[in-house]
């Protein structure tokens, strides 16, 4: 990502989150798909990555399932990850559904493809892939955990405001979002075009013609320059930074030992 392109980035991040957001969570609908409960990230090395992970702020979750040697559940209070040891795409945005042969059906009368893996006479996961790339697998509500993340703060990144994504063609990823149920959130067309769209759960920022190369995370923090410091002290390093207008290092971003970006704003939501 250019400096150019991550400036550009913070303008548009700092203006909608200092925004009236005219939705709140409990306003906004519930996805076709179900609820939300997780994202499952890719790793080769699952004890390095689980490090690196506790140094942005998230913490092992108790979870029966889990291996020490194939999987591992963490959260950071606003979002829960599972480490998993595969090769499989990264990440994957898991969702809960209580009918989900019903919901396949609803899927095929969209025209929204996918594929799936098969349990006795019902379908065991729905996996689903947006335009621009951004991943979901769809779980029977017997076979998913509801996780419900606490709400508190990320005590090292601060407050988690979306997954951030970017889209040759902002309409066309926007649609397919729409016809999952979700809703518009916000969004410009200075000085960029942008939307924010969003279920009962979370939200999914889609930067058009934006350099995102994956699926990031995106926090939102006044304070974000000390805690930065904080980060590299432990032993990080972005692989961008940018200055503040007042020449802050408050912007960075950091890239887990596996790809997975998080992305760090100087700003209040």
């Amino acid at each position: 990502m250019t400096v150019r392109l991550l400036l550009i980035l913070v303008v548009v991040f700092t203006g909608l989150c200092s925004q009236t957001v005219a939705q709140t969570s409990s306003m906004m609908p519930k996805a076709i798909i179900g609820s939300h409960t997780r994202v499952i990230v890719s790793v080769k090395d699952l004890l390095q990555s689980m490090a690196w992970w506790t140094k942005v702020g998230f913490s092992p979750l108790s979870r029966p399932e889990d291996k020490i040697d194939s999987a591992i559940t963490l959260s950071d209070g606003q979002v829960i990850i599972t480490l998993v040891k595969t090769n499989q795409p990264s990440p994957v945005i898991v969702y809960r559904c209580d009918n989900i042969k019903r919901l396949k059906a609803q899927l095929d009368s969209l025209t929204i493809l996918t594929t799936f893996d098969l349990e006795g006479p019902s379908y065991k996961e729905l996996r689903l892939r947006s335009p621009n790339s951004v991943y979901l697998a769809v779980r029977p509500s017997t076979m998913e955990d509801d996780f419900k993340a606490t709400g508190a703060l990320n005590p090292v990144c601060g407050n988690f405001t979306e997954f951030s994504t970017s889209a040759t063609k902002l309409r066309d990823e926007q649609n397919w979002w729409l016809d999952l149920g979700f809703a518009p959130v916000r969004g410009d067309s200075v000085p960029y075009p942008y939307v924010n769209m969003g279920d009962e759960r979370i939200e999914i920022g889609i930067h058009e013609d934006r350099d995102i190369a994956s699926l990031a995370f995106t926090y939102f923090m006044p304070d974000m320059e000390q805690r930065i410091a904080r980060i590299k002290q432990l032993g990080l390093t972005p692989i961008e930074e940018i200055p503040t207008a007042d020449n802050r290092i408050g912007n960075a971003i950091f890239q887990s030992p596996d790809g997975q970006l998080v992305y760090l704003f100087d700003g209040k939501q």
